[in-house]
């Protein structure tokens, strides 16, 4: 999460918690139970979150949250 921190400085609390989920490899639909949000909800936050680190789309978010 430092390292995240670092290469990253502007996520909120918020893209943090939803990185942190994503690392453990927690579904969209478990994360949505844990925020108390819906599904597609999650889906937005992800399609944004993935804006913010610049990650192009083929590449995984997963996969890019691994490399850090």
């Amino acid at each position: 999460m430092n390292k995240l921190k670092e290469k990253h400085p502007g996520l909120s609390r918020n893209d943090l918690k939803v990185c942190a989920y994503l690392k453990l490899h927690f579904t969209s639909k478990q994360i949505a139970q844990l925020q108390n949000i819906t599904v597609r909800g999650v889906e937005i936050h992800r399609y944004r979150l993935r804006k913010k680190l610049q990650v192009e789309t083929e590449l995984s978010l997963n996969d890019y949250l691994n490399t850090i």
